[in-house]
C-alpha cells in the first residue's frame, strides 16, 4: 500500500516537471526567433546609426525575419544586367533584396528591392512632395517610399548600368515621425551601398552615413 501511494504522487510531480520544462523551451525558442536589426539580409544595417533607422521604422528590439527576401539573386541578375547590350532592354522588375516581417506577429515591415532603370528620373520629378537628398544621382523620400538611383560601373566585360534602389515602408508598422523619410534614405543608401560592395561598383556616388537634404 505504501509502495503503491509512493508511484502515486512521484508521477503526477515528474510529469509537472517536464511539463514546466516544456513550456521554458518553449518560451526561449520564441524569444530567439527571427534577428536583430543589425542582422538582418546580409547585415547590410549593420552599422549602429543604420541599424538605428530600421528599429525606428521596425520598433525597438523587434526580432525580424527576411524569408522572402532573395539577395543572392538580386546580384545574378544585376551582373547579368550589365553584361546585357543596351538595345533591346525593358524595364527591370524589381527583385526582393531586403523584404522584412515582425518575427512575433508576421506584421509586414519593409521591402527593398532594386533594378537596372533605363534612365534616372528628372530632378522635379513630384517635387513638393519628396524630400531629395545628396546622394547617387537622385535620391528622394516620401511618408512610404524612398528611392535612389545611382550608376554602377562593373569591370570588363560589363558596362556601366544605373540601378535603382527603392525602399517600400508598410503603413501597418505605425512609424510616422517626423524624422521618418531620413531613416528610410538612411536604409535605402545602405542597401545600395551594400549591393554596390557585392557587385564591385565604382563611381556610385553614394555617400557614407547619413545622406544630407539636397540643397534646392
Amino acid at each position: 500500500m505504501r509502495t503503491t501511494t509512493v508511484h502515486r504522487i512521484v508521477l503526477p510531480v515528474a510529469a509537472l516537471v517536464l511539463a514546466a520544462t516544456g513550456c521554458t523551451q518553449g518560451t526561449d525558442d520564441a524569444s530567439a526567433k527571427g534577428q536583430a536589426a543589425s542582422e538582418v539580409c546580409g547585415a547590410f544595417a549593420k552599422e549602429p546609426r543604420v541599424a538605428s533607422a530600421l528599429e525606428a521604422v521596425a520598433g525597438k528590439g523587434v526580432r525580424l525575419t527576411s524569408d522572402r527576401s532573395e539577395p543572392d539573386r538580386v546580384v545574378g541578375e544585376l551582373r547579368k544586367a550589365a553584361r546585357t547590350p543596351q538595345s533591346g532592354k525593358k524595364r527591370m522588375r524589381g527583385i526582393p533584396f531586403c523584404t522584412l516581417e515582425a518575427a512575433e506577429d508576421g506584421k509586414n515591415v519593409l521591402s527593398i528591392t532594386l533594378r537596372e532603370a533605363l534612365a534616372v528620373p528628372g530632378s522635379d520629378i513630384s517635387k513638393g512632395f519628396v524630400t531629395v537628398y545628396a546622394t547617387g544621382r537622385l535620391a528622394t523620400s516620401s511618408d512610404l517610399y524612398a528611392a535612389i538611383y545611382f550608376t554602377c560601373r562593373m569591370p570588363a566585360p560589363a558596362h556601366t548600368i544605373v540601378l535603382d534602389a527603392e525602399l517600400e515602408r508598410a503603413d501597418e508598422n505605425e512609424a510616422d515621425g517626423p524624422g521618418i523619410r531620413d531613416e528610410q534614405i538612411v536604409l535605402a543608401n545602405a542597401a545600395a551601398r551594400h549591393l554596390a560592395g557585392e557587385l564591385g561598383c565604382a563611381d556610385t556616388g553614394l555617400v557614407e552615413g547619413v545622406p544630407a537634404k539636397a540643397r534646392p
